[in-house]
């Protein structure tokens, strides 16, 4: 599908990524960018996950680094590091991107992201909005797989849509760009759903960005008693297993869908105000209805996508093992 993939972050998305390229026979070539004091490229290219290691963005864009009977510009170009990092590279990508080359991401976060890149990336290259829900509570190219995207959704975004799933709706000189990234996607293994950025960051908000904030809370608030920690079981271990992901990645994630996120914390806090009254008050039947409804929820989320073929579970059962699904 590509000649040339730049992939920019080579930890564990960046390095999942390039390793599920070359499963899928989808790239020619496969550029990582990293940082010059980190191990990362080296380990990415030990796996197999990057032909090329870079610490020189735009020379990297431009193929300089390739061989002299290999060179040639970056077709394809995806942000895999923290989101606030991501204008930096817009900006040293710009004079270096070669026309009609796509750009996307794999960012949390997507309003901010499109609007990014609408003032810092030329008008003759294409920029795709891409939230793979797929990641892990490791971090580091140590832990990438070739199936980490596998059988997981991918939120596709572009600043035009105003509708969930109208793709069709996309101007016509962005209708093939989001066809080829849609169709990266899909060949991944991935589900695909296109919706607005506003609307993409309300709903990773609830489902993605506030159970990571409860985890990290919810752990905070036992450790305030660490003797008790030794008792814990599968429930805990469960409920808190992503707050054990990056925290820089995390605080970049928060920091850039602060609105949404505030609003989904103070919709759980209401929710939680609820529940304690009905304890206090020993209301019984307003905590049974509280739970049942809780309960039915999940339930019939668990039956429609077990019916659209999505796992209902973490990609391992142990809440320890290395490679499971956070978002």
């Amino acid at each position: 599908m590509f000649n040339h993939v730049l992939i920019h972050g080579v930890g564990l998305l960046g390095a999942s990524l390039g390793l599920a390229l070359k499963k899928h026979r989808l790239a020619a070539t496969i550029t990582g960018v990293g940082r010059a004091n980190s191990p990362s490229l080296d380990i990415a290219k030990s796996k197999g996950a990057i032909d090329h290691g870079s610490t020189d963005l735009a020379a990297a864009t431009q193929g300089l680094h390739l061989p002299a009977n290999a060179k040639s510009p970056a077709d394809l170009v995806i942000l895999c590091t923290p989101i606030r990092q991501f204008q930096n590279a817009m900006r040293t990508l710009a004079p270096a991107l070669a026309p009609n080359t796509l750009i996307t991401d794999v960012g949390s976060t997507k309003a901010d992201v499109l609007q990014w890149a609408a003032d810092l990336l030329p008008k003759t290259v294409h920029f795709i909005g891409s939230h793979p829900m797929a990641g892990s509570e490791k971090s580091g190219p140590d832990s990438a797989r070739d199936n980490l995207y596998e059988n997981a959704v991918c939120l596709l975004c572009t600043p035009h849509h105003t509708a969930v799933n109208t793709a069709q709706k996309t101007p016509a000189a962005d209708a093939a760009a989001f066809d080829q990234i849609q169709s990266l996607w899909q060949t991944l293994g991935m589900r695909i759903i296109s919706l607005p950025a506003e609307m993409h960051d309300q709903w990773v908000a609830t489902i993605s960005h506030l159970p990571h904030a409860l985890a990290f809370a919810l752990v905070n608030t036992a450790s305030t008693h660490p003797e008790m920690l030794q008792a814990v079981a599968g429930g805990f271990l469960d409920t808190t297993r992503v707050a054990s992901s990056d925290a820089s990645m995390w605080t970049d994630i928060f920091l850039t869908n602060k609105p949404a996120l505030l609003a989904a914390l103070d919709a759980f806090s209401a929710d939680l105000t609820t529940l304690r009254t009905a304890i206090a008050t020993a209301d019984e039947p307003a905590i049974r209805q509280f739970l049942t409804r809780a309960k039915s929820s999940r339930d019939t989320l668990l039956a429609q996508r077990q019916a659209a073929g999505l796992s209902t579970r973490s990609n391992h059962p142990a809440p320890s093992a290395s490679s499971e699904n956070t978002e």
